[in-house]
């Protein structure tokens, strides 16, 4: 995924390069823009979890359909932890305090935040790539089909651990 705070400053209008050029504005600018890129990042994310809880699901049924039974609540369990990852995607702090706010987030903290929220992506391709281990066992008839799902419910895990991280960073405690 390409920097998006690098785009967000290069799609500038004429007003908008005035206005950074008042003193005290240009910082509030600065951290307007950081906080409209960490949504759009979160919601990048947030779709992609989308798109792989939705390929699990069709690894779901075709698992019913086999009969193994014993993998059904695995994947239940896992489903419900993509929805919470979603969820606290989607919901996240901005990463900006506000003038009365206790805990106050300055703008190194807030590209913290950004290059944390980038790690996230990583975290999600190795789930994906879990998940794809996880289709090829159940397509050749495999064994190992449980322990692929338990990478895969493991990989997902460190995606919900990774955003207690990132709450940490914004309570200044990480």
């Amino acid at each position: 995924m390409e920097d998006l705070r690098d785009k967000s400053r290069a799609g500038e209008n004429a007003l908008e390069t005035l206005m950074r050029k008042i003193p005290g504005f240009s910082g509030y600018f600065d951290r307007e823009r950081r906080r409209d890129t960490d949504k759009i990042q979160r919601e990048f994310l947030a779709r992609r979890v989308g798109q792989l809880k939705t390929e699990m699901q069709g690894l779901q049924e075709e698992i019913l359909s086999s009969g193994n039974l014993s993998l059904v609540e695995l994947l239940d369990r896992v489903s419900n932890k993509m929805d919470r990852v979603i969820e606290r995607l989607r919901h996240a702090s901005y990463g900006q305090a506000g003038f009365f706010d206790v805990v106050k987030v300055n703008e190194a903290e807030l590209d913290r935040l950004y290059e944390f929220d980038l790690s996230l992506l990583t975290g999600l391709s190795s789930a994906e790539e879990a998940l794809m281990g996880l289709r090829s066992v159940l397509m050749t008839g495999g064994e190992d089909a449980a322990a692929r799902l338990a990478d895969f419910r493991r990989r997902v895990e460190e995606m919900d651990a990774s955003l207690d991280e990132r709450e940490r960073i914004l309570k200044g405690v990480g």
